[in-house]
């Protein structure tokens, strides 16, 4: 993530930080007060978060990879708070200190990487899906039923061996997925309409018998 430095606002700042996202697309960060990032942010809250989809592989700038900028919100909602922690378990431990705080970057704008020449300016519409359905309400109960349901998880493409995937978010797009450090996206066919629509056509993964 990049941000302006408050010290000497002429200079950028930029440092590491763990990202989740919102049921819309938009980028959750959990800072300290501590943080020079996030003193930075007090002082001027324009920032970009850079997403590299780099596999490790011989030339990393020949993947794809996205600069999102907008400005970050101080996000007091707990169930948004919980899409983060469901993705970085471990970060529970400090998230309750007080000096941690959840921000929300309202996107304004983003820069597309798609490999050598490929390269596209996308606005927020874009990258912002409207939960018009109301679908953050529901998502807990529905990631509670269907893992209760079905995990373990078979994720395509995943190997044979009894990895134990568990369910941590749903949205109109798709879904997510983590087993201890390892983070997987299944993305659906078609936009949905409602959660229960995700659900049914989740419940393939589930292991059989």
């Amino acid at each position: 993530m990049a941000t302006s430095l408050a010290a000497d606002r002429m200079r950028p700042h930029s440092s590491l930080a763990l990202a989740a996202s919102t049921m819309e697309g938009e980028p959750l960060l959990l800072l300290s007060d501590l943080a020079v990032h996030t003193q930075n942010l007090a002082a001027d809250p324009r920032i970009a978060v850079l997403y590299d989809a780099d596999d490790g592989g011989i030339e990393p700038l020949s993947g794809n990879r996205v600069s999102v900028m907008g400005t970050a919100i101080a996000e007091p909602e707990r169930t948004v708070g919980e899409r983060f922690l469901r993705r970085y378990p471990h970060a529970r431990r400090y998230a309750e200190l007080a000096d941690f705080k959840l921000y929300r970057v309202q996107v304004e704008a983003a820069h597309l990487i798609g490999g050598f020449g490929t390269i596209h300016w996308l606005g927020a519409e874009d990258m912002i899906v409207p939960d018009h359905a109301g679908y953050a309400e529901d998502e807990p109960q529905l990631l509670e039923a269907l893992n209760a349901d079905h995990q373990p998880w078979t994720l395509p493409g995943s190997p044979g061996s009894p990895t134990e995937w568990t369910l941590i978010g749903i949205d109109a797009e798709g879904a997510d997925f983590r087993c201890e450090g390892r983070l997987e996206r299944f993305s659906f066919a078609n936009s949905l309409e409602n959660l229960q629509q995700a659900g049914a056509h989740l419940r393939h993964l589930g292991r059989p018998e």
